[in-house]
């Protein structure tokens, strides 16, 4: 039986202001290298709306790569009648997203700069709640029984935690669950929190900023981690590529399990033929290296293939615009 992704992540509506210039050129810097006080303000050149949202995004990617991925979510009361839901259907989405009739969809209020970087505001909305909505909502037995990989995606410290503890409940270990918290990190987790979580985790993923803002909740580096149970750590680095750091597990003479050293796999960004905006491009690397995980490759080959779907949509405005060509190959 082929098994399908579960996706637990926000849906979120993307208003995108393409701004004249650097966003650098904007940023006031002292004498000392140190930043003074900002009072910034930019030019937009045009305003775009896109769909959007972690969950969305991802799962998205996964559709269009005939992954059948299930997203679970909550969303307002502006989501029914947007056309999202068709959209994310006609991609290949299995939609279990939940309507909040008393609130709105997520919001992510985002600059784009003529370099592809990016400042955003992200506005959860009903999204805030997804705590309170357990993945039994909306997901049967069965539907649990068929889900190979697991991504929880930039939700509230609390949701996150409580989703990974009834998918474990359910599936034990039978399915590889990735804890992705996103920049939210800093503001909904504290080091009691993180540890749990990290208890019921296979993979952990964040950017540069992400990852050491959690050896600074913790207090520890990845060594200490590792020998808790996770199995890998994938630090995405945008334009520079990503890292896998994993400790190898072997067998001693003894029949018992022990740790290797540290090991470190530097995965090559795969180059762009235009960057045109880099919203969603780290959900569409997601995307690709969970497609990867379910076909049983290795995390090397998973990220690698992450790296050319990211490279792909930058090409495109949006986090859900871009498309993937089936080849046989």
């Amino acid at each position: 039986m082929n098994k399908h992704p579960l996706v637990v992540g926000s849906v979120a509506f993307d208003l995108i202001f393409g701004i004249h210039g650097k966003i650098q050129d904007e940023i006031l810097v002292d004498k000392n290298g140190k930043l003074g006080r900002q009072n910034l303000m930019f030019t937009a050149k045009r305003r775009e709306h896109f769909w959007g949202g972690t969950g969305g995004n991802i799962a998205y990617g996964l559709g269009l790569l005939k992954k059948k991925p299930v997203l679970f979510s909550l969303a307002g009361k502006d989501f029914e009648g947007s056309g999202f839901g068709p959209h994310l259907k006609k991609a290949g989405v299995d939609l279990r997203v939940v309507t909040n009739k008393k609130s709105w969809t997520a919001v992510f209020y985002g600059m784009s700069d003529e370099l592809g970087q990016q400042i955003g505001v992200y506005q959860p909305n009903a999204y805030e709640k997804i705590d309170t909505l357990p993945l039994s909502k909306t997901l049967t037995q069965k539907d649990f029984s068929q889900i190979g990989v697991a991504i929880f995606s930039a939700g509230t410290g609390k949701s996150i935690y409580k989703h990974i503890k009834e998918l474990r409940d359910s599936c034990g270990k039978d399915v590889t669950v990735i804890f992705d918290p996103g920049q939210v990190i800093s503001v909904f987790y504290n080091k009691a929190l993180l540890e749990k979580t990290l208890a019921l985790a296979d993979i952990f993923i964040g950017n540069e900023v992400e990852c050491k803002q959690l050896q600074i909740i913790l207090g520890y580096t990845h060594d200490k981690l590792f020998r808790k149970g996770l199995r890998a750590i994938i630090e995405t680095l945008g334009e520079k590529g990503s890292i896998i750091y994993e400790y190898p597990t072997v067998a001693s003479s003894a029949d018992r399990r022990y740790l290797q050293r540290l090991k470190t796999t530097i995965i090559k960004p795969t180059k762009a033929k235009k960057v045109v905006e880099a919203t969603g491009a780290g959900d569409a690397y997601r995307a690709g290296m969970i497609s990867k995980l379910l076909e049983g490759k290795t995390l090397k080959e998973a990220c690698e293939f992450g790296s050319q779907i990211a490279a792909r949509s930058v090409a495109f405005r949006g986090g859900q615009t871009y498309r993937i060509h089936h080849t046989n190959s």
